[in-house]
């Protein structure tokens, strides 16, 4: 039999630095299979313990006798200044979307809760408690749209809060809620991709990045180079506990080439909350440091991430540092400075860090951060105090002294327990930095914060804005232009976000509810010509339908932000993304995306275009894929007809086309002066001059000498024909290759062949067979290396691949069951973090669910000579009365109930399996020659009612074939 191993679909382990984006870049059926197959399930860390803040994935809170809450001394910020080495992907749109979280519905349990220090204001007399005029508020542009949420189709809630979160760029609109992520097309609204699970863009990079998605997302979009920056944190990681995944975008397309980075934000605490803030000399970030337990807030800190390197894609650092704190107590709620305007602060100007007080509601901590990066990174912080007023925002139930967020009221059939989430003691992202120029140049920032509204019963919540100004310099604290609460009325005002136009224009977005209103969207603003600290009147965004029910268990948690940004050409207009619901319940949140400008707002002029042909020398061939890269770092990418296409600022640049990745060594022009106009097209072509790019692309097995079920087994002569593809800059011809391997038990008996002629991304294969033999001894199941070397005229390259071997092994049963009190029981069981383990490896959640179980084990054996993925899927009947949910993990060797985490090889992860859930897959690694065990087990205990569990059964994959060939070739 014939039998083809395509790398693509992953069964040939390919040893030379192909990179993971060409196996996403061809073909997504293929692809498909080698992400959803075994071991390639996305993978998240540790739920932990305690009322510390977890992830928002579908997982449950794991309790205080978690292994992994020991105590650890907190060692400051994390300065380890070794540059990220990154991965450059293949174009988003080629990517297969990991789909998003459809596991049952979890609440992220909320932090251990900062208490803002005791209000110290007298009445606010800057309160606004009027509506203002209709002409002050900006208008609606007629575009709105469902984005991630009930209402966009392949898409679920699977976790409260939505964290809506989402940015408008050049062309595009991306916007990432909690775990999955979406690109819209902005004037239209049109999905172009997605929506994908947040780690779908992470797979190239593999390691902790590509297997956790815990959310906490931030869109960031990079006016001064035209470039998207799209990050989430990771949570639990091993070895080090805290990771900032970061995405640039090689180009202005959100659909097109990325560049990765897996930063360690720190070892062993738990970085929360990250908020980001483009600046000239670097990416900015902000944390909350809690210790890995989440049970104490440590610190404030600023990290700042090497932008210079990131835009290059190149290896990049970072530095950090933690902020002052203030009565013995750390800062929180703190936001970077965000760039909105094409205008840069001025050369060398310092970032602006501002949070509230945690010892005073009458001041504001200003924070300036100044970086050199050079070969000694450096980071200085100034920190003084602004004194304004603010204050906490009420808590209107207050169950529990003001620690629970049950806060906000809704109308009914919601009950107090079913009231909001209101995120006190915190700036609202963003802090939005425009410089409007001048001589000394007039910058100006905005925030909001909310606050107590005026003196009406019930309680009720305001929204507290601010425009500041710096007088210039880097260490200078900026002062209160103008500020003031908008309290029109007694409704709960909450969740906001404020940016400004280029005209001093200002939109503040936010959310609304109390007893008579359904919590929706809403927006107001101001011109800049209206009376300082006013604003004008309400506009509904988009009203709710549905209030939030925490008896459903979705829990209290609202929004966690939104997110006011401006169109990066015409500087006018506003796009505002908010949380609402449809109907009444919980895990059945929506959001929607809308955009408002001011009528006396004039468009900023007009971006141009530069486009162009990239080709190679001498052969005229379109590249795909080569970069042009203009000076002030906007870029865009050649597709297959090797065109390339993006906007551009108006100005003169220098122009530059490159890819290294494909053997192209310069180009013609080498930096030509291009010069765009508003509303023009400026065309540059490029020819670029190197050398053709020979990599290996699939292995085809014919064993029809053998025992032809097309798989190597012991004993068995077999042909190979190994495609190769040429991905380089200029034509191959007179290709030869020969091919040799030193894995034991293998015999080379055909070694050589020619290759054909191959054009620039074409594809060739040996025009004679390699030929190889097996001995009887052979250990089946061992992987063989191969080398394939090539030679050519002017040149020559080995490629290196692995070839599987005894695959295809029959699955093996799990038998159908139903645990009873007749089966063995324990007194804990794993916790459930909402994502089953892949063969990339999963660290054990842990106990910490006292109680009895039932446990039932199967025995399986690894009997192959390498390790192996295994792969266990539990099929279980749903809807049984009283019955307990079931969950299923792997040891090796043996299982040792009283110690979960002992020789723990991967679990299910799935919550609700056996009682709303019918399916659960998980995958693991198994050392060679090496026994497992497969358990399952009840999650209810004795109180509940709910010890036995329905019938289940199912299947191990995984195994081979050990079936031996008919002995030498002929």
């Amino acid at each position: 039999m014939k039998k083809n191993y395509s790398t693509r679909s992953g069964f040939i382990k390919r040893r030379i630095l192909l990179g993971f984006s060409l196996l996403l870049l061809l073909g997504g059926a293929l692809l498909a299979l080698f992400a959803f197959g075994a071991g390639s399930k996305p993978i998240s860390s540790t739920v932990r313990s305690g009322d510390g803040p977890i992830f928002k994935g579908s997982g449950e809170r794991i309790q205080a006798t978690s292994q992994a809450d020991a105590t650890v001394p907190y060692r400051g910020p994390h300065n380890d200044l070794r540059p990220v080495n990154p991965v450059r992907t293949a174009p988003l749109r080629l990517m297969q979307p990991i789909p998003p979280e459809l596991a049952p519905a979890r609440f992220e349990l909320e932090p251990v809760r900062v208490k803002p220090p005791t209000n110290t204001n007298g009445p606010d007399h800057t309160a606004q408690t009027f509506a203002g005029s209709p002409l002050s508020a900006p208008a609606p542009t007629g575009l709105s749209w469902d984005g991630v949420g009930v209402g966009l189709a392949g898409f679920a809630p699977s976790s409260n809060p939505p964290d809506t979160n989402g940015r408008v760029g050049s062309k595009q609109y991306v916007q990432w809620n909690n775990t999955s992520f979406a690109v819209f097309n902005k004037t239209t609204g049109a999905l172009l991709y997605g929506p994908a699970a947040g780690n779908t863009l992470f797979q190239p990079l593999g390691g902790t990045c590509a297997q956790h998605n815990d959310g906490d997302p931030v869109v960031s979009y990079d006016i001064l180079s035209g470039r998207w920056i799209l990050s989430q944190f990771a949570v639990g990681a091993s070895p080090d506990f805290s990771h900032q995944c970061v995405a640039v975008s090689a180009t202005e397309d959100a659909t097109g080439p990325w560049y990765l980075y897996d930063f360690v934000t720190d070892p062993v605490n738990f970085i929360d909350y990250p908020k980001t803030g483009v600046w000239p000399d670097g990416y900015y970030m902000t944390g909350r440091v809690f210790n890995a337990a989440g049970t104490v807030y440590i610190n404030g800190r600023v990290f700042v991430f090497e932008r210079d390197k990131m835009l290059q894609g190149l290896p990049a650092r970072q530095v950090q540092k933690d902020l002052k704190r203030y009565g013995n107590k750390p800062q929180n709620g703190m936001l970077p400075s965000d760039l909105d305007s094409l205008m840069p602060p001025p050369a060398g100007e310092a970032a602006f860090v501002i949070a509230p007080d945690p010892a005073t509601t009458n001041k504001l901590d200003s924070t300036r951060v100044k970086v050199t990066w050079g070969a000694n990174p450096t980071i200085t912080l100034t920190q003084t105090q602004i004194p304004v007023t603010w204050d906490s925002a009420p808590c209107v139930n207050d169950t529990d002294a003001n620690n629970h967020r049950d806060c906000v009221p809704q109308p009914a059939p919601a009950t107090p327990t079913d009231y909001l989430d209101n995120l006190d003691f915190r700036l609202m992202y963003r802090l939005a930095y425009r410089n409007f120029g001048g001589d000394p140049a007039q910058e100006s920032l905005v925030a909001n914060i909310s606050v107590t509204g005026g003196p009406s019963k019930p309680k009720h919540g305001a929204i507290r804005w601010y425009e500041f100004r710096n007088s210039g310099g880097s260490t200078t604290t900026p002062t209160v232009f103008q500020a003031s609460t908008y309290d029109p009325d007694s409704a709960y005002r909450w969740m906001g976000s404020i940016a400004m136009d280029k005209d001093h224009n200002m939109a503040l977005g936010y959310s609304k509810s109390s007893l008579s209103i359904i919590p929706g969207i809403y927006l107001t603003g101001r011109l800049s010509t209206d009376a300082a600290n006013t604003l004008g009147a309400e506009t509904t965004v988009f009203a709710g339908s549905g209030v939030q029910l925490n008896s459903t268990g979705a829990g209290n948690r609202w929004g966690d932000y939104s997110a006011m940004t401006v169109d990066p050409v015409d500087q006018c207009t506003f796009y505002y993304t908010n949380e609402y619901l449809k109907t009444n319940g919980g895990f059945n949140w929506s959001t929607r995306i809308a955009s408002y400008r001011f009528p006396s707002c004039t468009s900023a002029p007009a971006w141009g275009t530069l486009t162009g042909t990239v080709t190679s020398s001498p052969s005229g061939a379109p590249l795909s894929g080569v970069i042009v890269t203009l000076s002030n770092g906007y870029a865009g990418a050649t597709n297959a007809s090797g065109v390339y296409s993006f906007l551009v600022p108006p100005g003169t640049y220098t122009a530059k086309a490159a890819d290294a990745d494909r053997n192209c060594t310069s180009a013609s022009p080498a930096n030509p002066t291009v010069t765009i106009t508003s509303s023009g097209t400026t065309t540059r072509n490029f020819r670029m001059v190197g050398t053709s790019n020979l990599e290996e692309d699939s292995v085809g097995i014919d064993d029809s000498a053998g025992n032809s079920n097309g798989i190597i087994n012991s004993n068995e002569c077999a042909n190979l024909n190994v495609a190769l593809k040429n991905n380089g800059c200029a034509n191959a011809a007179g290709v030869s290759g020969t091919l040799s391997t030193t894995t034991a038990g293998v015999t080379i008996t055909q070694a050589n062949s020619s290759y054909p002629p191959m054009a620039i991304d074409a594809t060739g294969t040996n025009s004679t067979p390699f030929q190889i033999q097996t001995s009887a001894s052979f250990p089946c199941g061992t992987n063989i290396d191969f080398d394939l070397d090539l030679t050519f005229p002017n040149g020559g390259k080995t490629v290196s691949f692995s070839v599987p071997t005894c695959t295809g092994g029959g699955d093996q049963t799990i038998p159908a069951h139903t645990l009873t009190a007749s089966d063995s029981t324990q007194s804990d069981r794993m916790g459930r973090d909402g994502q089953p383990s892949g063969c990339e490896g999963k660290s054990c959640p842990g106990g910490g669910f006292p109680g009895t179980k039932f446990f039932t084990t199967y025995n399986f054996r690894n009997d192959g000579g390498s390790a192996a993925c295994f792969t266990v899927t539990i099929n279980a009947q749903t809807g049984v009365p009283n019955t307990s949910n079931i969950e299923s993990a792997a040891y090796v060797g043996t299982y040792d109930p009283a110690n979960l985490c002992q020789n723990y090889l991967g679990d299910s992860g799935v919550v609700g399996l056996g009682v709303t859930v019918a399916s659960a897959t998980y995958s693991f690694e198994v050392p060679a020659q090496s026994d497992f065990v497969v358990v399952v087990n009840t999650t209810g205990t004795t109180g509940d009612g709910s010890l036995n569990s329905s019938e289940f059964s199912g299947t191990v994959s995984g195994f081979f074939d050990f079936t031996p060939g008919p002995g030498p070739c002929p």
